[in-house]
């Protein structure tokens, strides 16, 4: 199947627009998911650190849960999660939405040698408790997160039972600082009741593992995921739409050239491209079709130019020629031998002289320089009297005539009866033995056709496009008379009163030839 070069030009842009716009939305989508990752990674860890910086009341955990109520609200509280297991993975404290999965999760880490000795402590630091001196008591059921800080800062005591931050009371634990802390290792948890991101959190003494509901992230995600599978068709079509406009436009400056050179005819070979944009590649291709034409119009008026002047130049020595044989014919004896041979030489001479005539009407023909004297002509009488010349041409044809009356044509007398004669002649040619031969003439739409149609065989194919060209004869064998440019002469004479002579479709057995002239 072929295609057209826009349709290529439209396709192959889309091709590569469309492979950019996938690529840059999986790049996007890829980004923004691992932007959301880290976003969450970031989260947990300043949520963890500023949980485990400096000394802590000894239930502060235990308050951990009221804490984010009392700054994120419960709708973001029920998203964090916290579990801590101290160095002997004893659970420490577990927040009341923490995934059984967690636990597993512990397990799977590898456990710190356990060992009373310094030595041992330094060689895994990460479950080693360090003892500070006793400090103030701080009231575990008032305190906060700072965001702004970045940490766990007391609370005023609401309650009414004192200063949190007042001197004496019973000595606490101090908490691991996050000095000592190791880098957080952060990984997606598939629970059951979803996805968790992950963070693990090992100081001396504790492993802390704060995790974080995926739910939200991955409700974003796959409103995004929707979203691009939405603006991905619809931007393809936007950009087939945007090819095929580009395509056209592009192409638009092409069709144009090939527009003016399609009109342009062996009659107006002095017609030029003219420039269609200011592209350099345009140019050149103007330049170079005009270059081509300047050249065809040379060749082609020198071949014209020697056409006329050949058929003009034999006229005087065939006429010459002519009145001798007819001077040879008269002086000899009648019956003879040379009479005989001169009369064959004089219908020869006379078939000679009419391929030079029709020769230099055709040249006139090609420069433009065919005379038409126009007048009113009855062509139903023409059409009649070119039907009676076959009754004569072959007798054993069977004529028939549809004829309209007074079908008046402005034209030449003498060239569109030459053009009738040819036609008939045609036809008296190749219609079979005893056949019938049609001539039709009617009207329609101001203008007048005519023709002839006579049984024959179909022409074949590759004939039917060279049937008009000079010298071209359907049957290369044939011998019987005839030079190949009646009906290439009967076409440039009607096509010079501004109609036109075509071959119809083969139909019922039937070959027909349908001239065209306007009305007067």
């Amino acid at each position: 199947m072929r295609v057209s070069f826009k349709f290529k030009i439209a396709l192959l842009s889309l091709a590569i627009s469309g492979t950019l716009l996938t690529a840059f939305g999986l790049f996007f989508f890829a980004f923004a998911y691992k932007s959301g990752i880290d976003r969450m990674d970031q989260e947990i860890r300043t949520l963890a650190e500023s949980s485990l910086r400096g000394p802590r009341p000894r239930h502060y955990w235990d308050n951990f849960d009221k804490s984010l109520d009392f700054i994120y609200g419960e709708a973001v509280t029920t998203r964090i999660a916290l579990y801590i297991v101290d160095a002997d993975r004893e659970e420490r404290f577990a927040s009341e939405n923490a995934p059984p999965e967690l636990v597993e999760l512990v397990l799977t880490l590898d456990p710190a040698p356990a060992s009373d000795s310094k030595a041992a402590q330094d060689e895994a630091p990460h479950f080693a408790m360090r003892h500070e001196p006793p400090r103030s008591r701080l009231d575990d059921d008032y305190f906060d997160l700072d965001l702004d800080e970045g940490r766990l800062r007391s609370m005023p005591d609401i309650g009414g039972r004192g200063d949190a931050r007042r001197p004496g009371g019973p000595p606490q634990m101090s908490e691991p600082t996050t000095e000592s802390m190791i880098d957080p290792v952060f990984q997606t948890l598939e629970t059951a009741d979803g996805s968790w991101r992950v963070g693990t959190f090992q100081v001396p003494g504790m492993l802390v593992m704060m995790a974080m509901d995926m739910e939200v992230f991955y409700h974003d995600i796959r409103r995004f995921q929707t979203a691009f599978l939405i603006a991905v068709p619809v931007g393809l079509v936007l950009l087939a739409l945007a090819g095929w406009f580009l395509a056209g436009r592009a192409m638009r400056p092409v069709a144009s050239i090939a527009d003016t050179a399609e009109g342009i005819t062996a009659k107006g070979l002095d017609r030029r491209i003219p420039m269609v944009g200011s592209d350099t590649e345009l140019e050149r291709l103007v330049s170079v079709c005009n270059g081509m034409l300047d050249r065809l119009e040379k060749s082609y008026r020198q071949a014209v130019r020697f056409s006329a002047d050949a058929a003009h130049e034999l006229q005087t020595p065939l006429t010459i020629l002519q009145g001798e044989l007819d001077n040879a014919i008269q002086a000899s004896e009648d019956g003879s031998v040379e009479q005989q041979r001169y009369s064959m030489l004089m219908e020869e001479l006379s078939n000679l002289k009419a391929v030079v005539q029709k020769l230099l009407l055709l040249a006139h023909a090609d420069e433009g320089r065919l005379k038409l004297n126009l007048k009113a002509v009855d062509l139903s009488e023409m059409v009649r009297t070119a039907a009676e010349d076959l009754e004569v041409m072959a007798p054993s044809l069977q004529i028939k005539l549809l004829v309209e009356d007074h079908v008046t044509v402005p034209a030449d007398l003498a060239l569109l009866n030459q053009a009738l004669r040819n036609m008939t002649s045609n036809a008296a040619k190749y219609t079979e033995l005893e056949g019938d031969v049609r001539f039709i003439l009617e009207r329609s739409g101001g203008v007048a056709h005519f023709t002839v149609e006579n049984r024959a065989a179909a022409i074949p194919e590759e004939d039917r496009l060279q049937v008009f060209e000079r010298f071209h004869r359907v049957e290369k064998s044939r011998t019987t008379a005839g030079s190949g440019l009646g009906l290439s002469l009967a076409r440039e004479i009607v096509r010079a009163h501004q109609g036109d002579l075509v071959l119809k479709p083969y139909h019922e057995g039937m070959v027909a030839f349908t001239l065209t002239l306007p009305l007067a």
